[in-house]
């Protein structure tokens, strides 16, 4: 029941920030502000859950640090970093960034909430920030193609799939750096929840890393596809024109 509640209040999220953008026919600027506030709260709220309290012996607090896991090392949590250079950097295209945060957004983000990594708990606060942070992302993405402002086509495919396989191999030496505080950053260490078919571990790490290869290269390339079935056929029109 809880699943189901979220997935309304992330659906319905989604829908309205689609219907306000697109009915006030909000700028290229406008749409990634507002993107680059909500990533900044989200992130604010994720870093002040993660604190974790130093005691001394008598059980008097004397410092306090954030837990490695609040380290904005996820693929979603990544995009802030293009979200803010974006803003700060009105007058710039970004045409590659834009590209990239788009896929990642509506991939990662459809994922973020149909998976439900952060659990359902509504007594949790890391689910609220992760729920409503995925939903927002899944908006920006859907914004940019419905108005037609990002290109998918085979450069930016070619391209995404660089920088995410180069991403992926960073994080596997980041894990393996940070493995005493279990983290689990672009899921490279094990799946995001147990007992989903394709990504499990249940062959072999090596079995389930190439899995998790194969399914970052499906996603973007069925996300691309529309995009670079249109480029052949301009391409076939322009040659026999």
């Amino acid at each position: 029941m809880n699943y189901l509640i979220w997935m309304i209040i992330c659906f319905g999220l989604i829908g309205t920030l689609l219907f306000f953008s697109l009915k006030f026919k909000w700028k290229r600027n406008v749409a990634i502000n507002v993107m680059a506030g909500i990533a900044f709260l989200s992130e604010a709220v994720k870093l002040l859950n993660r604190i974790r309290e130093i005691t001394n012996d008598s059980g008097r607090i004397i410092g306090g640090y954030i837990d490695a896991k609040a380290l904005p090392l996820h693929l979603c949590s990544i995009l802030i970093f293009i979200f803010f250079y974006l803003a700060l950097n009105p007058k710039k295209e970004g045409k590659r960034l834009v590209s990239f945060a788009v896929a990642v957004s509506l991939i990662g983000g459809l994922l973020g909430v149909l998976v439900a990594t952060s659990g359902t708990s509504f007594t949790d606060i890391s689910t609220y920030q992760s729920m409503l942070y995925h939903a927002s992302i899944v908006w920006f993405a859907l914004y940019f193609i419905i108005t037609k402002q990002v290109d998918l086509g085979l450069k930016a495919f070619i391209t995404n799939c660089l920088v995410l396989f180069s991403l992926l191999v960073v994080m596997v030496w980041i894990n393996g750096a940070l493995h005493e505080y279990n983290t689990n950053f672009f899921f490279t260490v094990y799946p995001p929840v147990d007992n989903i078919p394709f990504l499990t571990t249940k062959y072999g790490w090596y079995v389930y890393f190439v899995h998790l290869i194969f399914t970052g290269l499906f996603c973007l390339g069925l996300l691309s596809l529309p995009y670079i079935i249109i480029e052949i056929k301009n391409k076939k029109k322009i040659n026999q024109a």
